[in-house]
Protein backbone atom coordinates (compact mmCIF):
# COMPACT_ATOMS: atom_id res chain seq x y z
CA UNK A 1 0.00 0.00 0.00
CA UNK A 2 2.73 2.62 0.84
CA UNK A 3 4.53 2.37 -2.64
CA UNK A 4 1.08 2.67 -4.51
CA UNK A 5 0.39 6.02 -2.08
CA UNK A 6 3.81 6.94 -2.93
CA UNK A 7 2.72 6.18 -6.84
CA UNK A 8 -0.35 8.13 -6.86
CA UNK A 9 1.83 11.04 -4.90
CA UNK A 10 4.33 11.46 -7.82
CA UNK A 11 1.73 11.14 -10.39
CA UNK A 12 -0.05 13.87 -9.16
CA UNK A 13 2.93 16.19 -8.72
CA UNK A 14 4.25 15.03 -11.89
CA UNK A 15 0.44 15.94 -13.80
CA UNK A 16 0.75 19.54 -12.20
CA UNK A 17 3.66 19.77 -13.78
CA UNK A 18 2.68 19.32 -17.24
CA UNK A 19 0.17 21.59 -17.05
CA UNK A 20 2.23 23.71 -15.89
CA UNK A 21 4.22 23.40 -18.72
CA UNK A 22 1.40 23.18 -21.22
CA UNK A 23 0.03 26.82 -19.80
CA UNK A 24 3.00 28.34 -20.64
CA UNK A 25 2.88 27.45 -23.97
CA UNK A 26 -0.67 28.39 -24.63
CA UNK A 27 -0.01 31.68 -23.50
CA UNK A 28 2.59 32.18 -25.61
CA UNK A 29 0.85 31.73 -28.59
CA UNK A 30 -3.12 31.52 -27.34
CA UNK A 31 -4.29 32.30 -30.79
CA UNK A 32 -1.95 29.96 -33.30
CA UNK A 33 -0.58 32.83 -35.74
CA UNK A 34 2.95 33.06 -36.36
CA UNK A 35 4.10 36.06 -38.98
CA UNK A 36 6.52 33.56 -40.91
CA UNK A 37 5.48 32.97 -44.23
CA UNK A 38 4.12 29.47 -43.35
CA UNK A 39 0.64 30.00 -43.88
CA UNK A 40 -0.59 26.46 -42.04
CA UNK A 41 -1.71 28.58 -39.15
CA UNK A 42 -4.80 30.03 -40.92
CA UNK A 43 -6.39 27.03 -41.90
CA UNK A 44 -9.91 27.00 -40.92
CA UNK A 45 -9.71 30.72 -39.79
CA UNK A 46 -10.30 32.69 -43.26
CA UNK A 47 -13.04 32.79 -45.84
CA UNK A 48 -13.38 32.61 -49.36
CA UNK A 49 -15.06 35.83 -50.99
CA UNK A 50 -15.71 36.96 -54.46
CA UNK A 51 -13.09 39.38 -56.23
CA UNK A 52 -14.14 42.47 -58.21
CA UNK A 53 -14.09 39.57 -61.36
CA UNK A 54 -14.59 36.22 -61.78
CA UNK A 55 -11.91 34.94 -59.40
CA UNK A 56 -12.08 34.25 -55.54
CA UNK A 57 -9.50 35.14 -53.19
CA UNK A 58 -9.27 33.53 -49.34
CA UNK A 59 -9.06 36.33 -46.79
CA UNK A 60 -8.92 36.14 -43.09
CA UNK A 61 -8.73 38.48 -40.27
CA UNK A 62 -7.97 37.18 -36.30
CA UNK A 63 -7.26 39.14 -33.05
CA UNK A 64 -5.65 38.51 -29.65
CA UNK A 65 -5.44 40.76 -26.65
CA UNK A 66 -2.24 42.59 -28.28
CA UNK A 67 -2.60 42.37 -31.87
CA UNK A 68 -4.82 42.34 -35.06
CA UNK A 69 -3.63 40.24 -37.60
CA UNK A 70 -5.35 39.67 -41.13
CA UNK A 71 -4.01 37.08 -43.90
CA UNK A 72 -5.19 37.02 -47.76
CA UNK A 73 -4.41 34.65 -50.84
CA UNK A 74 -5.13 36.30 -53.68
CA UNK A 75 -5.59 33.66 -56.34
CA UNK A 76 -5.73 30.37 -53.92
CA UNK A 77 -6.74 28.40 -57.00
CA UNK A 78 -4.42 29.58 -59.59
CA UNK A 79 -3.03 26.52 -60.70
CA UNK A 80 -6.50 25.23 -62.73
CA UNK A 81 -7.72 29.07 -63.29
CA UNK A 82 -5.13 31.84 -64.78
CA UNK A 83 -6.33 34.79 -63.01
CA UNK A 84 -3.81 36.93 -64.92
CA UNK A 85 -2.68 39.94 -63.70
CA UNK A 86 -5.65 39.69 -60.79
CA UNK A 87 -3.24 37.55 -58.11
CA UNK A 88 -1.71 41.06 -56.96
CA UNK A 89 -0.88 41.73 -53.48
CA UNK A 90 -2.79 44.55 -53.51
CA UNK A 91 -0.88 46.01 -50.58
CA UNK A 92 -0.58 49.13 -52.11
CA UNK A 93 -4.39 49.65 -51.90
CA UNK A 94 -6.37 50.53 -48.95
CA UNK A 95 -7.33 47.63 -46.36
CA UNK A 96 -9.62 48.71 -43.96
CA UNK A 97 -9.74 47.65 -40.43
CA UNK A 98 -12.76 48.59 -38.24
CA UNK A 99 -12.71 47.34 -34.65
CA UNK A 100 -16.05 47.75 -32.71
CA UNK A 101 -17.06 50.07 -35.55
CA UNK A 102 -14.13 52.40 -35.61
CA UNK A 103 -12.26 52.46 -38.94
CA UNK A 104 -8.54 51.89 -38.97
CA UNK A 105 -7.27 52.79 -42.83
CA UNK A 106 -4.06 50.22 -43.62
CA UNK A 107 -1.83 49.77 -46.36
CA UNK A 108 2.18 49.59 -47.90
CA UNK A 109 1.84 52.96 -49.45
CA UNK A 110 -0.72 54.40 -51.43
CA UNK A 111 2.03 54.78 -55.02
CA UNK A 112 4.73 54.92 -52.84
CA UNK A 113 5.34 51.32 -52.85
CA UNK A 114 4.23 50.73 -56.11
CA UNK A 115 7.84 49.83 -57.44
CA UNK A 116 8.92 47.67 -55.19
CA UNK A 117 5.69 45.88 -54.87
CA UNK A 118 5.05 45.22 -58.69
CA UNK A 119 8.77 43.99 -58.71
CA UNK A 120 8.02 41.42 -56.48
CA UNK A 121 4.96 40.67 -57.73
CA UNK A 122 6.99 39.88 -61.18
CA UNK A 123 9.48 37.51 -60.13
CA UNK A 124 9.83 35.06 -62.55
CA UNK A 125 10.96 32.79 -59.48
CA UNK A 126 9.56 32.37 -56.19
CA UNK A 127 10.34 35.00 -53.40
CA UNK A 128 9.18 36.67 -50.38
CA UNK A 129 9.61 39.90 -48.85
CA UNK A 130 8.50 41.52 -46.24
CA UNK A 131 6.61 45.17 -46.58
CA UNK A 132 5.97 48.27 -44.03
CA UNK A 133 2.44 48.69 -43.05
CA UNK A 134 1.40 52.31 -42.16
CA UNK A 135 -1.41 54.05 -40.58
CA UNK A 136 -3.10 56.23 -43.14
CA UNK A 137 -4.79 58.92 -40.53
CA UNK A 138 -4.31 62.83 -40.30
CA UNK A 139 -3.30 63.97 -36.71
CA UNK A 140 -1.92 67.37 -35.45
CA UNK A 141 1.37 65.98 -34.83
CA UNK A 142 1.85 63.98 -38.23
CA UNK A 143 -0.58 65.48 -40.71
CA UNK A 144 -1.20 63.73 -43.71
CA UNK A 145 2.96 61.60 -42.83
CA UNK A 146 1.52 58.11 -42.21
CA UNK A 147 3.23 55.77 -39.32
CA UNK A 148 4.33 52.23 -39.38
CA UNK A 149 2.15 50.27 -37.55
CA UNK A 150 2.92 46.18 -38.66
CA UNK A 151 4.16 44.31 -41.06
CA UNK A 152 3.07 42.30 -43.72
CA UNK A 153 5.25 39.03 -45.20
CA UNK A 154 3.89 37.76 -48.73
CA UNK A 155 5.11 35.34 -50.53
CA UNK A 156 5.09 35.24 -54.55
CA UNK A 157 4.65 31.65 -55.58
CA UNK A 158 5.14 31.03 -59.43
CA UNK A 159 4.19 27.33 -61.55
CA UNK A 160 4.53 27.23 -65.17
CA UNK A 161 3.23 30.29 -66.48
CA UNK A 162 1.20 30.72 -63.29
CA UNK A 163 1.42 32.42 -60.00
CA UNK A 164 -0.47 33.43 -57.05
CA UNK A 165 0.64 36.13 -54.20
CA UNK A 166 0.12 35.16 -50.24
CA UNK A 167 0.63 37.62 -47.37
CA UNK A 168 0.32 37.41 -43.93
CA UNK A 169 0.30 40.64 -41.68
CA UNK A 170 1.04 42.29 -38.14
CA UNK A 171 -0.47 45.15 -36.56
CA UNK A 172 0.01 45.86 -33.01
CA UNK A 173 -3.92 47.26 -31.38
CA UNK A 174 -1.73 50.01 -29.42
CA UNK A 175 0.08 51.38 -32.51
CA UNK A 176 -3.67 52.45 -33.57
CA UNK A 177 -4.30 53.95 -30.53
CA UNK A 178 -6.57 51.17 -29.26
CA UNK A 179 -6.06 50.04 -25.51
CA UNK A 180 -8.04 47.36 -25.21
CA UNK A 181 -10.10 45.90 -27.08
CA UNK A 182 -13.72 44.78 -25.26
CA UNK A 183 -15.08 40.74 -25.26
CA UNK A 184 -17.51 40.31 -28.07
CA UNK A 185 -16.18 43.31 -30.13
CA UNK A 186 -17.05 42.53 -33.82
CA UNK A 187 -13.64 42.99 -35.86
CA UNK A 188 -13.65 43.33 -39.85
CA UNK A 189 -11.46 43.81 -42.46
CA UNK A 190 -12.79 44.80 -46.42
CA UNK A 191 -11.21 46.21 -49.37
CA UNK A 192 -13.30 47.36 -52.01
CA UNK A 193 -10.33 47.45 -54.46
CA UNK A 194 -10.26 43.45 -54.28
CA UNK A 195 -13.08 41.75 -52.90
CA UNK A 196 -16.75 42.42 -52.18
CA UNK A 197 -18.29 43.35 -48.75
CA UNK A 198 -16.16 42.71 -45.95
CA UNK A 199 -14.69 39.66 -43.21
CA UNK A 200 -15.89 39.86 -39.29
CA UNK A 201 -15.10 37.83 -36.72
CA UNK A 202 -16.40 38.29 -33.06
CA UNK A 203 -13.55 38.82 -30.36
CA UNK A 204 -14.32 36.52 -27.59
CA UNK A 205 -11.80 38.37 -25.21
CA UNK A 206 -8.64 37.24 -23.87
CA UNK A 207 -8.48 34.01 -23.98
CA UNK A 208 -9.21 31.31 -20.41
CA UNK A 209 -7.56 28.13 -21.35
CA UNK A 210 -4.27 28.85 -19.60
CA UNK A 211 -6.14 30.12 -15.94
CA UNK A 212 -8.27 27.16 -16.39
CA UNK A 213 -4.78 24.92 -16.89
CA UNK A 214 -3.95 26.76 -14.00
CA UNK A 215 -6.45 25.71 -11.81
CA UNK A 216 -6.28 22.00 -12.60
CA UNK A 217 -2.58 22.48 -12.09
CA UNK A 218 -3.12 23.85 -8.74
CA UNK A 219 -6.15 21.49 -8.24
CA UNK A 220 -3.12 18.74 -8.70
CA UNK A 221 -0.58 19.79 -6.66
CA UNK A 222 -3.02 20.47 -3.52
CA UNK A 223 -4.69 17.17 -3.46
CA UNK A 224 -0.94 15.37 -4.03
CA UNK A 225 0.02 17.66 -0.55
CA UNK A 226 -3.06 16.55 1.04
CA UNK A 227 -2.44 12.89 0.47
CA UNK A 228 1.40 13.07 1.56
CA UNK A 229 0.31 14.65 4.61
CA UNK A 230 -2.34 12.59 5.59
CA UNK A 231 0.09 9.56 4.90
CA UNK A 232 2.88 11.18 7.51
CA UNK A 233 0.21 11.53 9.69
CA UNK A 234 -1.45 8.35 9.84
CA UNK A 235 2.30 6.86 9.64
CA UNK A 236 3.25 8.76 13.19
CA UNK A 237 -0.29 7.40 14.65
CA UNK A 238 0.46 3.76 13.80
CA UNK A 239 4.67 4.58 15.50
CA UNK A 240 2.62 5.62 18.74
CA UNK A 241 0.45 2.90 19.14
CA UNK A 242 3.63 0.53 18.50
CA UNK A 243 5.50 1.83 21.00
CA UNK A 244 3.34 2.24 23.41
CA UNK A 245 2.38 -1.64 22.77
Amino acid sequence: MNMMRKVAITGFFTLSMMFSFAVSNVSANGNGIVIDGNYDDWNGKYQKVQANSDAQRNVGIWADQNNIYFYMDSAPDFEHNNQGNDNSTYLNTDFTIQVGGQSYVVGAGRGFMDQQIRQFEASPTNNQATFDLKYWVYNAANHYTPQVVGKAMATHIVKGNRADNVFEAVIPIKALGITTIPENTTIAISNPSIWRGSVAINYAGAPTGPWILVGIGLLFAVTGLFWQQRHAKNRQAIDRVMQHA
